[in-house]
């Protein structure tokens, strides 16, 4: 399947997987159809996409499906066996594929990024989880997330701010940051209208199914 130039990432990946997990992940997403939440890319196509060894990918996936944020699906195409991924995302914030070159950060570096927008306030780009308060909600060691907030503060895409204890992420180009989503304006006025087969395409624009007005 193509890939696409946007995608949405389950927030969750902060209390469950490791920086190299989650630019895995978020490649993974980029395979995924917005609309059914699924993907059938194969785990050789993702490794080459991605840069990775593919034993390294098919690690990842298992992390994946151990904590809930894929489901598995195995199809016999004739002769072949192939995986089919349907992906929980309940609780997301968008990014684009252009994170990917960015050519200062590290494999690694992106997954941080990506873990520390997951625990950014909805539709922020900053977080109050600060100093010893990030080991609660990261699976990773002290002096790794240290080392990650000096070098991303230092190629310039956060800033930590020790008076207020706060995290901010300032490439918010990367990110598709709003006020408040045009879904959850629609929720507060009509919530009777939406529906489970709505869905938001690879542009990050909502579509919305089989809408009837009285």
């Amino acid at each position: 399947m193509r890939v696409m130039i946007y995608t949405i990432i389950e927030k969750r990946i902060a209390e469950c997987l490791k920086p190299l997990h989650a630019y895995i992940y978020l490649g993974l997403c980029l395979h995924t159809d917005f609309k059914t939440n699924e993907s059938n890319v194969n785990e050789e196509t993702l490794a080459a996409f991605l840069k990775c060894d593919r034993h390294t990918v098919g690690r990842a996936i298992a992390e994946f499906a151990k904590h809930g944020l894929i489901e598995i699906k195995k199809e016999q195409y004739g002769w072949r066996e192939k995986n089919r991924y349907t992906l929980k995302r309940d609780n997301w914030f968008g990014v684009k594929k252009d994170i990917l070159d960015e050519k200062d950060l590290t494999r690694e570096e992106i997954g941080f990024l990506l873990l520390l927008k997951s625990i950014c306030w909805n539709h922020k780009n900053y977080t109050e989880y600060y100093g010893d308060r990030l080991e609660d909600v990261l699976v990773l060691g002290k002096s790794m997330i240290k080392n990650y907030l000096k070098t991303l503060e230092d190629k310039g895409y956060i800033k930590r701010d020790k008076k207020k204890k706060r995290i901010t992420i300032l490439r918010t180009d990367l990110f598709w940051a709003t006020n408040e989503s045009e879904i959850e304006r629609i929720k507060a006025i009509y919530p009777e209208i939406i529906s489970d087969d709505d869905y938001v395409d690879e542009n990050g624009q909502y579509h919305f199914v089989n809408t009837h007005y009285d």
